[in-house]
This record gives C-alpha cells, structure tokens and sequence, in this order.
C-alpha cells in the first residue's frame, strides 16, 4: 500500500462493531485523559518504560525470540533488563538500546519533533540496529498522506502502520515476520501519541498475521480493530499506575454498574451450572459442580487469582466482586473464576471483568485460557448495565466454553 487513495478512512464508513468499539475507546479516553492531568509526572515516566519493555518482549515473543520465560519476563518489565543477570550481556544491550529508542521517541512527540526522513533513519537504526532500507520516495508520500488525514486517531496509527509494514514488504521482498518488526509498531505509537493517546503496548495472543485474501480497505480494518482493544488495555493500565493507597473501599460513582453487573454474572453462572452438570455428570455421575460468590470482603483463596489477571489486563485493581464455577470429579477439578474489578483507584469510575481457569489434574494445574491483555470487559460509570452486558456475557460464555472443553477432554 503506497498511497491511502480510496481507502475508507471516516469512522462512519467503517463496520458497526469497529465504530462500536472506537465509541467504548473514546469514552474511556475522556476519564483517562482527566487522570493523567492528575497524575504526577515522574510516575509517569517510570510506569511508561515498563510499559515499552512488555511491548518489547511481546514482539520477540511473536516471533519466536523470547529471550525469557514468561514469568521472567515479568521480573524484567518491572525491575529492567539487569534483572537477576537472566540475560547474556550482549543481548541485555541490545533491549536497552531499543527500550532507548522508544523512550526518546516518546520524549521527541511530546517535543513536536518532525517526521523527516533523517528521523525516520535514525529511529530505523535505533529500533533495528541496521540502516533503513525503506524506499523513501513512495513511503514518505503514503506516510505523510497517513499522517494527515483527517479522522480518528486510532484509524490514523493503522494506515502509518500498514505504511510502514508494505515498505518493508518492498524493500525485503517477503512478508515473513513483518508483523513482528518493531519500526511499524513504533510509527503507530508515535502518531497516537501525538494524538495524547498512549503508546501500543503488543499482546502475542491476539495478534495474527493477515487474513488470507484481504483486500487494503480488509486489512485497514483489522488493525484498527486490533489497535482498538490494545489502546483500550493501555488506558486501562495507565489508569491504575496511581492506585495503591488511600480509599480501599468501592467508588461510588461505579458501585451500582458495578453490583447490577456482578448480579447478572452470578445468575449467568448459575444457569449455566445447572446443564453443565447434567453434561458432565453423563462422563462421571459423581462429578460435582457449584456456583460460588463474594465481594472485597470475602477474597478468600482467590485473592491471588484476582491479582494475576488483573496483572494480565495491565491493571491494578481495587475492589473486586467475584463469582467462581466450580467442578469436581475423580480424575480433575476445575475453578472457573470470572471478576469484576475496580481499576485502580476508586475515583477512576472504570471497572473491568476479567477470567481466570486453573485446571486440577494428577499431573499439576494448567491454565486452561492463556489470556492475553485484550481478553477483558471494560466499563466506564457511564456506561449502563444493559448497554455492557452483551460483552460481558460474551466474554462469561467463551471462558466457559473453553475450560469445559479442556475438562470435558480430560475427563474422557
């Protein structure tokens, strides 16, 4: 794609799930855009590093370089790349340098700086390690036609986006592991940042390589749907880096979204317990299944479950309310745990619905949904419980879907 000529670039030209999804992302970017006003500037600066290190490790993760298991990776994103002396020198420095690159570009949007092809050199080499090998001419046209279009910002990100990854596609001659390459990622994050949007922060579990067969306009909007969900996540976390002291009680503004929700969950699981027993107990009639609930008063066991997958979707949470499925029979148990949790501090008004399945078997537990960022239910106190329960019940049903699928293959 060298020129956006003919693309459809107006959100009200795109499909009606995307333009649903950019109204979800700019409802939560009003309360996010208000807490960064009050959110101290040094706070920033750190939780935004560890924010590019993720990104950096997500992307060696896609393309099958992670130089860390994933429980590793989380002690490097917190604590930096000297960590325990998990790396081998040479490649320490190889993610500083690029972890480098990211910060100064985010310094270089907040100064305005221009998008000139000496730049786009530099931050190639920085990112890379090489020279660029972009063909300047067509790319600096299509970039800055991308760049200046006029319309969402998160459309805008997606079209310097597949800019930047067809002019790879021209210089190397394959599409093999574009979407791994961290020029295109950081040109996005650039223009959203410039947009006072957070950077993208990549998940491996979402992303895929493109549907076969689709065609520029096919292509736009999927990565704007995918841009969508990880913007989302990244306000989402950005919102909790204030959070761990002060109130611990439920806000007010979220708490009657939140126990409408909450409710509606807790009798979700409750019919569907009902025909998952009758399932189940056709494999082993003596399996057992129960619905169990509780509220930031009554974390129990499961504390440490809630904390996990709010790590997962990027957040701090702060009140929670709970609501676990429950199964057990000779050869495996399974703990269904679907949360709704305040992010951060209560005054943010933002609540999300995360899930969590560990699978009991002989040999050891197993996380039977492998989740990523994206795999969360976000709601703003403006929202209503009708307008946010098709996604969240949604989100309930794949969850279930899935753990009882794993279960019901161990269980044969």
């Amino acid at each position: 794609m060298n020129s956006i000529r003919g693309l459809e670039l107006a959100p009200d030209r795109l499909p009606p799930r995307v333009r649903t999804r950019l109204s979800d992302l700019d409802r939560l970017r009003e309360v996010w855009t208000g807490h960064q006003i009050r959110r101290p500037g040094h706070q920033w600066a750190d939780n935004r590093v560890r924010l590019f290190r993720r990104h950096i490790l997500e992307l060696r993760a896609l393309a099958g370089r992670a130089p860390v298991s994933s429980e590793l990776a989380d002690r490097l994103v917190a604590r930096g790349w000297d960590a325990g002396d998990l790396l081998a020198p040479e490649l320490r420095e190889e993610l500083r340098l690029e972890e480098r690159a990211l910060v100064a570009m985010a310094a270089d949007c907040r100064a305005g700086r221009d998008l000139t092809p000496e730049y786009l050199d530099t931050l190639t080499r920085s990112l890379t390690g090489v020279d660029s090998t972009v063909p300047a001419g067509r790319f600096g046209d299509c970039l800055a036609a991308a760049t200046a279009a006029r319309t969402h910002p998160v459309i805008r990100a997606a079209l310097v986006y597949l800019c930047s990854e067809n002019a790879l596609r021209e210089a190397g001659g394959a599409d093999a592991g574009l979407r791994h390459d961290p020029l295109p990622w950081a040109m996005a994050s650039l223009v959203l940042m410039r947009a006072n949007h957070p950077p993208l922060v990549a998940d491996h579990r979402p992303l895929s390589s493109p549907s076969p067969g689709l065609d520029p306009q096919g292509r736009l909007v999927q990565i704007v749907e995918l841009f969508v969900e990880l913007e989302i996540a990244a306000m989402r976390g950005e919102l909790s880096w204030a959070a761990g002291g002060g109130e611990t009680g439920p806000g007010g503004c979220g708490e009657a979204l939140a126990r409408a929700v909450y409710r509606r969950l807790l009798d979700r699981l409750r019919q569907r317990a009902a025909t998952l027993s009758m399932v189940l107990r056709e494999i082993d009639p003596a399996t057992t299944v129960r619905v169990t609930a509780g509220d930031l008063t009554d974390e129990g066991r499961h504390g440490d479950r809630m904390d996990s997958a709010a790590e997962r979707a990027l957040f701090v949470r702060g009140a929670s309310w709970w609501v676990c499925l429950e199964t057990g029979s000779a050869d495996a148990e399974l703990r269904l745990l679907l949360t709704l949790q305040e992010v951060g501090a209560p005054s943010t008004g933002v609540l999300a619905v995360t899930a969590d399945a560990r699978l009991e078997t002989p040999d050891g537990s197993e996380d039977v949904l492998d989740l990523g960022c994206t795999d969360c239910v976000t709601l703003v106190s403006t929202d209503t419980a009708d307008e946010r329960w098709p996604a969240v019940a949604e989100l309930a049903d794949e969850v279930i879907s899935r753990a009882v699928g794993r279960l019901t293959t161990v269980m044969a």
